[in-house]
């Protein structure tokens, strides 16, 4: 059993070692995403090049997030490797921290950028609803901390389990410290 084991380990390194220069090798062409903008509005158009990709070479755009993938759409590069154009980022894109990837055909990443999305601006989009609405200062995107109402919302059982742990804890606690034994001096 120990041979196997010894034998399969410098496979196993081989492997691993493959892939990493499969990897390196597909990134040393040194293609890059760039963009003006580090930060664009959900529904909004980002300003974005590409450089050092393969002349005539396909790419799909795609923006990653933690929980979220997006397909934005696919790109034919030109003869000199680049790109250039504004890509419309979906409105309904939660805001957060994601990458833009430039992946090509075989799903290999070519080129990322790290990007924020932010929300749509609520105060645009309630003057469009309704011109006659109320101007809530709470609602805007840019409304300073003492101008925000946060409610906590607990109901009475929310409250008893919250006792409850307490109590289990300070149990807990009290059965710990019974169970220790005293030291003289």
């Amino acid at each position: 059993m120990r041979n196997r084991m010894t034998m399969g380990m410098p496979l196993i390194g081989r492997l691993a070692l493959l892939g990493a220069v499969s990897l390196t090798m597909a990134a040393v062409h040194g293609a890059v995403l760039k963009s003006s903008q580090t930060g664009v509005e959900a529904g909004q158009v980002l300003p974005l090049e590409g450089a050092g990709f393969h002349a005539g070479q396909t790419v799909r755009l795609v923006l990653l997030g933690t929980l979220t993938e997006y397909t934005l759409r696919d790109v034919t590069v030109d003869d000199d490797g680049a790109f250039a154009f504004g890509i419309d980022v979906p409105a309904d894109v939660r805001p957060g921290q994601y990458q833009l990837l430039a992946l090509s055909g075989e799903d290999v990443r070519e080129a990322q950028m790290d990007l924020s999305v932010m929300a749509v601006s609520q105060v645009a989009a309630a003057e469009s609803h309704d011109d006659a609405a109320v101007h809530d200062p709470a609602t805007d995107a840019g409304a300073r901390a003492e101008e925000m109402t946060i409610t906590r919302a607990t109901t009475g059982a929310g409250w008893g389990v919250i006792g409850l742990l307490i109590g289990l804890a300070g149990g807990a606690g009290a059965v710990l410290l019974r169970g220790t034994p005293e030291v003289e001096v």
